[in-house]
C-alpha cells in the first residue's frame, strides 16, 4: 500500500506504509512520534524540509535542546553546567538557570514533564547542580509558552529527560580523579565531623541531642528552665568535633559511577526496558577572597576570608519501560543525596566592632539535601486517538544541623579575646521538607483536512500541589560571667572556652535567640490547570498553534516559631485565562519562521512571603520575606528565523520582548550602620528584549590524513538581553513592613536593570569526532550582571553589588581503545584554562572594591570508562 501524507517538514519522496503509526515508527527523523495519520492513497509522499531536525520540526514553540550526544562531548559533570551551553541561558552560583537573562524565579525545571520540589530553603525552584549527567538522556529549554505547561513561565521551562528504555543491553563502570590548582595538595580548613562525612551523610554525630529535643518538643523557653537543666541543655551539645576549625592538606577529587541497561522481548509482540545508575562524586573546593563592603564612599567591613568546602553526591536511578502494539508506559525512581561541609573563617575590620573594629569570625557548616522522585506515565494510541498521562511524587529535603558561627575580637597586640559580647557564639538547627504531588492527561486528536493536511487537537488537565515546612531553632551561648573570666581562658581554644566547665549560670548559659513568631513557616500552593492546544496546517506551508490554558491557584504561608507563637500570614488566590498563539511558516525545503504571542504568571516564592528574617548560607545575605507580594503577569511577543544547512547544522536568529506587570525585585534597608537586610517588593512595571543568534555546523578538513579522518564541527550562539524597571513620580508600590503605598520613585529603581541580567552571553564549541576520539574546546563568556541591589542616597548609599563571570574556557578529549577485548574508554578535561577569577565587586568613588573575589583556579580531571 502506498500512501500520500504531508508531514510538517519534509522533502518529496516515495514510501510503502504499513499503517500511519508503523511508518511514524520506523522513520523518527521525518515523523512526529507523537502524532497518527490518516491516509489519502497516492503514490508519494509530499514533505518538505529534510534538513530541520525533528526535535525542532516537532515542536511549533522556540526552543533549544540538549541531547546525549551534547552531554558526551562537553564532559559537564551536572545539568547546571551543561545548560550554560545552550543559547539565551546563564547559571548563577552554579545552581540556578538563568533564561534569557530573567531571574531563577521566572525559570522553572520538570524531570520527565512533572514538577520537581526544591530542598533550597529561600527558593521554590529546583538547584540544576543536583542533576549529575549520567542520570540525564537530553533536556527541553522552551522559550516560548504553550497551555500544555505550567503559567508560571516567564523566561522558559527546563525539561530534564531521564535514561529510559536502552534498546540493548549493556554495563559501564566509571572511574575518575580530579585536582584544583586553587585547592588540591594546598592548605585548607574544616572540622572533624562525623565518620561518614566524606560519603556525604552525618553518622548521627550531628543530631539533636536529646536534652535540647526535649526542650524543642515541649516548646518550652530555655530561660524558664531550672539552673541544672538549662546547664545539662548546653552540656550536651557535641563541642570538639563540630566547632574546632582545623588546617590541613587537601587531597584529589574522586568520582565513580555504574550504569547498566537490559532489554528483553516478552510474548512476541511486546518488550521490557530496564536501565540502572549508581553514581558517587566527592569535590573539594577552597577559596581565599577578598570581602569589603562600601557605602557612602566609605568601607564599613574589609575581611581575608578563607573557605573550604567538600561538596558530596550520591545519586542513583531506576527505570523501567513496558511496550506493546501502540502502548507504553514507563516508571522511574529516582534519588540523589547532595552534601556540602563548608567551614569559613573572616578576619580583618568590621565598623559594628567593638575597639579596634578588628574582629575573627570562624563558622561552619554541614548541608545535606536529599531529593528522591518516583513516577509513573504512559502513552496510548487508538487510531485517531492518543491518550498520555503521568503521575508522580517527590520528596525533597534539607538538613542543616549545627550550623555555628563564633566570634572574637582581635586586639591591638593581634591577639583574638573572646568579649562575651556581640555575636558571640551562635548554633542553629534547620530542616526543610518540600513534598510535590502532581499528575496529568492529556488526549490528542487527529482531525484530517482537506489534501494531505491535519489538526492536532489536544484537551488536558494538571494538578499540582507543593507543601514546604521549614523549621528553625537558634541558639547562642551567653552569660553575664563571661566578660569576668580568666584573660587565657578569653583566648583559649572554642572547645576549651566552651567545655563543661564552663557552662553554668556563672559563666556560660545557652540562650534562645530572640523568635518573633517568625522563625519557621509552613507555605502550600496548589494548582488546577485546564488547557486547550490546536495545531493545524490551515493553508500550505503554514503551521498554526492556538490554545488557552485555565489555571487556577491556591497559595498560602504562614509563620511561627517553636514556643507556639505565630507570625504575619499570607494568601494569594487567582485563577487566569492565559493565550497563547505560535505561527510556523515552513517557506523552503530548510527555512522556517515562527511568530508568537503569550500570556503568562510568575507567583512570589514561599520565603519571599514569609514576614521574617533569614540567613543564606550560600551567600551570607540577610533576608527579609513581604506578605504583602502578589503575582506577576507578562506579555510576551517572540519571533525566530531558522535555516537548516544539514543535519546538525543550522542558523537561527530570534528576537523577543516581553512586559512585566509588578515583577518583583529585591531592596535593601539598614536597620543600623552597615547592617544590610534585603526585602522584596512589586515594582509597578518592567520591559525586556533582546536577540539570540545560534550558529552550528560540521565540515571536513582534508589537510592531511589525520585531519580527513575526522569530523570537524563549529557552533557558537550570543544573546543580547536589554531590560529596565519603570518606577516612575506617581507610580506607587506597597510598603513592605505596613502594607501602605509608597512612592515608587524613592526607591531608585527608575531605569534599572532586572536583578541577575547580563546584557551579553557568548558560547562557542570547536572540535572533532572521530572512529576511535573526540575533542573539543568550549569557551563561555557571560557579561557583568546585578547580583544584589544597593540603594542610592544624598551621600551615594549603597552600590549595586556586581558580578562579573568572565571567560570560562574548557577542554575534553576522550579516546576509545580496546583492552583484553573490552571497549575502554578514557576522558580528559581541563577546566577554566584561563584562571578567570569569581568576582563581585563594587563601584564607588572609592573606586571599585572587591566584594566577593577569588581565584577558583584551573581544574584537570581523568577518568576511564569500561563498557561491557
Amino acid at each position: 500500500m502506498k500512501s500520500h501524507l504531508k508531514i510538517r517538514g519534509a522533502l518529496l519522496a516515495t514510501t510503502t506504509l504499513v499503517s500511519p503509526i508503523a511508518a511514524n515508527a520506523q522513520d523518527a527523523e521525518t515523523t512526529n512520534p507523537a502524532l497518527s495519520f490518516q491516509p489519502t492513497y497516492s503514490d508519494e509522499i509530499v514533505v518538505r524540509g529534510r534538513n530541520i531536525p525533528e526535535p525542532q520540526r516537532a515542536t511549533s514553540q522556540v526552543a533549544t535542546f540538549l541531547n546525549a550526544d551534547d552531554l558526551d562531548r562537553t564532559g559537564d559533570d551536572n545539568a547546571a553546567l551543561a545548560l550554560t551551553r545552550l543559547s539565551g541561558l546563564s547559571v548563577v552560583g552554579g545552581k540556578f538557570a538563568y533564561v534569557r537573562g530573567l531571574g531563577d524565579r521566572y525559570s522553572s525545571a520538570r524531570l520527565n514533564g512533572s514538577p520537581l520540589p526544591s530542598p533550597e530553603p529561600l527558593r521554590r525552584t529546583v538547584p540544576l547542580d543536583l542533576f549529575p549527567s549520567n542520570v540525564l538522556e537530553g533536556a527541553t529549554v522552551q522559550k516560548t509558552f504553550s497551555p500544555n505547561y505550567p503559567g508560571e513561565f516567564g523566561g522558559g521551562i527546563i525539561d530534564l529527560q531521564t535514561l529510559r528504555d536502552p534498546g540493548d543491553s549493556f554495563l559501564n563502570v566509571k572511574l575518575g580523579v580530579g585536582m584544583n590548582t586553587a585547592t588540591t595538595s594546598k592548605d585548607g580548613i574544616y572540622v572533624n565531623g562525623g565518620d561518614r562525612d566524606w560519603l556525604g551523610y552525618d553518622d548521627g554525630t550531628r543530631s539533636i541531642p536529646d536534652p535540647l529535643q526535649d526542650v524543642i518538643d515541649a516548646g518550652t523557653p530555655l530561660n524558664d528552665l531550672d539552673d541544672a537543666t538549662r546547664e545539662a541543655v548546653g552540656e550536651s551539645l557535641v563541642n570538639s568535633p563540630l566547632s574546632v576549625i582545623q588546617r590541613g592538606t587537601l587531597g584529589p577529587n574522586f568520582e565513580g559511577s555504574i550504569d547498566g541497561g537490559w532489554s528483553k522481548e516478552v510474548g512476541g509482540d511486546a518488550s521490557f526496558g530496564l536501565v540502572g545508575v549508581v553514581g558517587y562524586k566527592s569535590d573539594w573546593t577552597t577559596e581565599n577572597s577578598e570581602r569589603v563592603v562600601v557605602k557612602n564612599d566609605t568601607i564599613g567591613v574589609d575581611y581575608d576570608t578563607i573557605e573550604t568546602s567538600l561538596n558530596t553526591t550520591v545519586n542513583g536511578l531506576l527505570s523501567s519501560s513496558m511496550s506493546w502494539d501502540n502502548h507504553v508506559v514507563q516508571g522511574l525512581m529516582l534519588y540523589i543525596h547532595d552534601t556540602l561541609k563548608q567551614s569559613q573563617i573572616d578576619d580583618g575590620f568590621n565598623f559594628n566592632a567593638p575597639g579596634t573594629s578588628l574582629i575573627n569570625v570562624e563558622s561552619n557548616t554541614f548541608l545535606e539535601r536529599q531529593l528522591w522522585m518516583a513516577q509513573l506515565s504512559g502513552n496510548h494510541i487508538f487510531g485517531d486517538l492518543e491518550a498520555n498521562w503521568r503521575g508522580a511524587f517527590a520528596r525533597s529535603t534539607r538538613d542543616a544541623p549545627y550550623e555555628q558561627s563564633f566570634r572574637r575580637n582581635r586586639t591591638e597586640d593581634g591577639d583574638l579575646v573572646y568579649s562575651g559580647s556581640g555575636i558571640g557564639r551562635e548554633i542553629n538547627f534547620s530542616d526543610l521538607t518540600d513534598d510535590s504531588l502532581s499528575g496529568g492527561v492529556d488526549l490528542v486528536y487527529n482531525v484530517p483536512l482537506s489534501g494531505a493536511r491535519e489538526a492536532t487537537l489536544t484537551l488536558g488537565y494538571e494538578y499540582a500541589d507543593s507543601e514546604r515546612e521549614f523549621n528553625s531553632y537558634g541558639f547562642r551561648f551567653a552569660g553575664s560571667g563571661a566578660n569576668s573570666l580568666p584573660l587565657d581562658t578569653q583566648m583559649a581554644r572554642v572547645d576549651f572556652l566552651f567545655s563543661p566547665d564552663n557552662i553554668d549560670p556563672a559563666r556560660f548559659e545557652l540562650e534562645d535567640r530572640v523568635s518573633d513568631g517568625t522563625a519557621s513557616y509552613l507555605g502550600d500552593l496548589t494548582v488546577h490547570g485546564a488547557y486547550f492546544l490546536a495545531d493545524a496546517e490551515l493553508i500550505p506551508t503554514v503551521r498554526t498553534t492556538a490554545g488557552v490554558r485555565y489555571e487556577d491557584g491556591s497559595q498560602t504561608v504562614g509563620t511561627f516559631d517553636r514556643f507556639g507563637n505565630t507570625g504575619p500570614g499570607s494568601e494569594i488566590k487567582n485563577d487566569y485565562w492565559l493565550p497563547s498563539a505560535m505561527l510556523t511558516w515552513n517557506f523552503t525545503d530548510n527555512m522556517q519562521f515562527r511568530l508568537g504571542y503569550s500570556q503568562t504568571i510568575a507567583r512570589p516564592q514561599f520565603r519571599e512571603l514569609a514576614a521574617s528574617q533569614f540567613s543564606d548560607p550560600d551567600t551570607d545575605r540577610r533576608y527579609r520575606g513581604n506578605s504583602f507580594l502578589v503575582d506577576s503577569k507578562f506579555r510576551n511577543y517572540d519571533a525566530r528565523y531558522e535555516y537548516y544547512l544539514g543535519r546538525n547544522q543550522f542558523i537561527t536568529a530570534s528576537g523577543f520582548y516581553k512586559t512585566i506587570d509588578n515583577p518583583i525585585e529585591e531592596i535593601q534597608f539598614e536597620p543600623s550602620n552597615f547592617n544590610f537586610v534585603t526585602t522584596f517588593i512589586n515594582s509597578p512595571k518592567a520591559e525586556l528584549y533582546g536577540g539570540e543568534f545560534e550558529y552550528r555546523t560540521r565540515f571536513a578538513l582534508e589537510m592531511n590524513d589525520w585531519m580527513a579522518n575526522r569530523e570537524w564541527l563549529f557552533s557558537v550562539n550570543y544573546t543580547y538581553t536589554k531590560s529596565e524597571i519603570e518606577a516612575q513620580a506617581g507610580d506607587t508600590v506597597t510598603n513592605p513592613f505596613t502594607g501602605a503605598d509608597l512612592d515608587a520613585s524613592t526607591l531608585g529603581l527608575d531605569g534599572a536593570p532586572l536583578q541577575g541580567t547580563p546584557e551579553h552571553i557568548v558560547n562557542a564549541q570547536f572540535g572533532w569526532e572521530g572512529d576511535s576520539d573526540q575533542f573539543t574546546l568550549l569557551l563561555g563568556w557571560v557579561d557583568e550582571r546585578i547580583l544584589q541591589r544597593g540603594f542610592p542616597d544624598e551621600d551615594g548609599g549603597l552600590p549595586d553589588i556586581i558580578e562579573q563571570p568572565g571567560i570560562q574556557l574548557d577542554a575534553v578529549f576522550r579516546h576509545n581503545v580496546e583492552i583484553a577485548g573490552t571497549p575502554v574508554t578514557f576522558g580528559f578535561s581541563a577546566r577554566n584554562l584561563l584562571g578567570a577569577k569569581h568576582e563581585e565587586f563594587q563601584n564607588s568613588g572609592l573606586g571599585r572594591t572587591e566584594f566577593n573575589t577569588y581565584k577558583r583556579g584551573r581544574s584537570v580531571s581523568a577518568s576511564i570508562t569500561a563498557k561491557f
